[in-house]
């Protein structure tokens, strides 16, 4: 676990003075407490409020979008206590819970406009709010809700301190009045018949009210956490006694409830997860259990299994399982002090925030006549918080990365096994997050969100890859922190070895971790020397494309002035451009089978092998780039030196990635036109193609009859305007005579390289 550490990628970024100064203007009152969370899928944005004031601001530079003082009939400030991005009709906004003091509001808010649009009067005070839709009407967008649901326009859920559970219409197809939180609608709570619905909400409408549906009434055990889970289509409930309620949007049944395993501890969050092709039609939910700034220290993940009997495709494209068949807490995980033991026994645990990130890879081999339905390659959630022990100054905080399909791998466990800790849990990775908290100790970290576009894995060049290489631990993301005062950019990935007194150590864990090359797979550190050592650390951080390892010790040895630095950098040079050799002569023979005639088709492994040395020849370039960018006081001779291997480096990866299009299209390898007949694919000839263009020219010849220009050919016209530099190369070969075609595809690729060079030269 220590392993795994947050690298800081920028100092933090403050808000604007305004911001802070308006969040800052009731922090005099005890009950203001400031609080914020970046917005839910790619909006991008943050908010932030205390006590009336709501700021939002953009969630990588932190500049300031929007901003709003809600007002309130009383003599004190209403408070804002929740809130929850939500889209509709091209527009973007929040729907805003907002405490004052006879009751709370439900307030949306228009982050165009910067004023709230709607406003429904909330029986106790909200807790959590999830969007359902932000459409209506008896439409095929709305078959998956009960019929009563199909004459709402916009459907928020909403829950209460009294235990309140709320479908409120949000009468989105009226917009034609302005409307504020002092001029909130009243709330009508209807049954469940369709048939009452539409004359309801016409009578409501004109009175200024908005209807809802009541899925549970105040029962004095107050609702904690809420979600909707569209792929399920169940909202899910959690409650301060630890209770779970699994409600089904089609029929507005309750189809589960339960008290879960942690007990009487509030329900704080949930995360959805669904893992690779499960032939049982399972899917899964994390409740997290956590007792937050409250006395106790608690926070426990809860992962349950839910099976249904139907698992589909929309015509929309959309997944949905249909018919619960049963609900079952299958793994659990504290996090609290127990977890991570600090010297005092008393500490506090705190959940920052929790996420699941997929991603699903396209199957152009799989045969789309048998409907198979999609499910995510790589499926993980992600959860975030502190802990922090009586009496420490800065809390230590960190980042738990649970992939599923490598659980299922594990033949499922229900919680870490003997013997087993989470350094080396082989689907539980957890990563520390001090060093980001620490740059910013005087600052309070309020929510934390790993990108999901960032999350990678390089593959090693093994095949097939070992399995330890498939832990969560191999995983490179990025990660942005939301202060109190600012943001912070995080990249989290293996540490990196920085000194040559921790080769050994890197080398040792590469070689657990599984990403060493093959001829190294069982090869102890004590049987090589350090420099091969060294060597193998490198090569794995290029293979891998884990190029942060090696640019970041080039800029920390350039930025130091140590004896060694020097050494080091010329170490690396040397390194680079041996690779590069070594890498151009590996390329040289996979190329040559592709041009003299000797094979009529490119194998799979040809393939897998031409990619690799591009990316190897790519990655080198990247290498030799931040070289160049960073060098400081070279000779000219060695600055030259340095541009000239860039240079080269980048033309020898630019010509392997042509060669690998050429194999791709089917237009490598060459073949020998005897054997045209018998290929299938799309194949270069050139004495056919060459015959047809002489005859193309000798017949405007004859048309022209000396009365105009007979040299007319389109593609004519086109060479010439390459110039010379483009005849001569074909003239240099057996069979060439300057025009259009060239002698071979070989002559084509190597002109590409050559209009670079007169390019970077001009």
């Amino acid at each position: 676990m220590h392993d795994l550490t947050a690298q800081v990628t920028s100092s933090l970024l403050p808000f604007p003075e305004v911001v802070k100064d308006a969040l800052g203007e009731d922090e005099i009152n005890l009950d203001s407490v400031l609080h914020g969370k970046f917005t839910v899928g790619r909006s991008g944005l943050a908010w932030l409020a205390c006590g009336p004031h709501l700021e939002v601001v953009h969630a990588v530079t932190g500049e300031r979008l929007s901003a709003y003082c809600f007002s309130g009939g009383g003599d004190h400030p209403p408070c804002v206590h929740a809130a929850r991005d939500f889209g509709w009709l091209k527009r973007s906004g929040l729907l805003v819970g907002l405490e004052e003091a006879e009751g709370s509001v439900l307030c949306l808010y228009d982050l165009g406009l910067s004023r709230v649009v709607k406003a429904v009067v909330i029986p106790g005070r909200i807790t959590a709010i999830e969007p359902i839709v932000s459409y209506g009407g008896a439409s095929t967008s709305t078959q998956h809700l009960h019929q009563s649901l199909r004459w709402f326009f916009g459907i928020a859920a909403v829950v209460t301190d009294l235990g309140h559970v709320l479908l409120v219409d949000l009468c989105l197809d009226d917009l034609s009045c302005s409307q504020s939180e002092l001029e909130s609608s009243d709330l009508q709570v209807v049954t469940k018949s369709p048939a009452e619905i539409p004359r309801l909400r016409e009578v409501s409408t004109r009175q200024g009210r908005h209807l809802c549906l009541q899925l549970n009434g105040p029962s004095g055990v107050g609702a904690t956490a809420l979600q909707y889970i569209s792929r399920t289509n169940q909202l899910a409930v959690g409650f301060s006694d630890g209770h779970l309620h699994l409600w089904n949007m089609k029929t507005l049944k309750k189809e589960y409830h339960s008290q879960l395993e942690g007990g009487r501890v509030p329900v704080h969050a949930f995360t959805f997860q669904e893992p690779e092709n499960d032939p049982r039609n399972c899917c899964y939910l994390w409740a997290v259990q956590s007792s937050q700034d409250l006395d106790g220290d608690m926070v426990s993940l809860r992962l349950l299994q839910m099976a249904f009997s139907e698992r589909k495709c929309l015509p929309s494209g959309k997944i949905l399982y249909e018919g619960l068949e049963y609900c079952e807490e299958r793994y659990s995980q504290e996090l609290s002090g127990s977890a991570f033991p600090l010297r005092n026994q008393s500490t506090n645990t705190r959940l920052l925030s929790c996420q699941t990130i997929e991603k699903f890879r396209p199957h152009p081999d799989r045969d789309d006549s048998m409907n198979e339905v999609a499910s995510p390659d790589t499926s993980v959630s992600i959860f975030s918080w502190q802990v922090k022990a009586y009496g420490q100054g800065t809390p230590s905080t960190y980042i738990g990365v649970f992939d599923i399909n490598r659980w299922y791998h594990a033949q499922m466990p229900d919680s870490l096994r003997t013997g087993e800790t989470l350094q080396n849990c082989p689907y539980l990775a957890v990563w520390s997050l001090d060093p980001v908290v620490q740059m910013a100790s005087q600052h309070v970290l309020l929510d934390v969100l790993v990108h999901d576009r960032s999350l990678s894995r390089g593959l090693p060049f093994t095949c097939p890859p070992p399995e330890q290489y498939f832990n969560p631990t191999t995983y490179n993301f990025d990660a942005t922190c939301l202060f109190n005062s600012g943001i912070t950019l995080s990249f989290l990935k293996k540490a990196p070895p920085c000194s040559s007194e921790v080769i050994s150590t890197s080398y040792a864990r590469c070689l657990m971790s599984g990403l060493l090359s093959s001829r190294l797979a069982d090869t102890q550190a004590s049987s090589l020397s350090q420099e091969e050592q060294l060597d193998a650390i490198l090569s794995t951080a290029v293979e891998t494309s884990s190029l942060g390892l090696i640019t970041g010790c080039i800029k920390q040895w350039t930025a130091e002035e140590q004896p060694g630095s020097a050494l080091n950098l010329r170490y690396i040079l040397d390194w680079a451009w041996n690779k590069v050799v070594g890498t151009k002569q590996e390329l040289d023979g996979i190329c040559a089978p592709l041009f003299d005639s000797s094979s009529n088709f490119t194998d799979p492994q040809t393939l897998q092998l031409l990619q690799h040395s591009q990316r190897m020849l790519s990655n080198l370039s990247t290498i030799f780039h931040c070289l160049l960018s960073e060098a400081q006081e070279l000779t000219q001779k060695g600055l030259l030196g340095l541009m000239n291997k860039n240079l080269v480096s980048s033309l020898i990866s630019k010509y392997a990635q042509v060669v690998l299009w050429f194999c791709r299209t089917g237009l490598l390898p060459e073949g020998s036109e005897d054997n045209a007949l018998q290929i299938s694919r799309p194949f270069y000839t050139h004495s056919i193609i060459s015959n047809y263009y002489t005859i193309r020219r000798e017949e405007l010849t004859g048309l022209a009859k000396g009365k105009w220009c007979a040299d007319c050919l389109m593609i004519d016209g086109l060479v010439g305007q390459c110039g010379e530099r483009l005849t001569d190369l074909w003239k240099r070969d057996e069979g060439g005579t300057g025009q259009y075609p060239p002698p071979t595809l070989h002559v084509s690729m190597i002109l590409f390289i050559v209009n670079i060079l007169y390019y970077v030269h001009s």
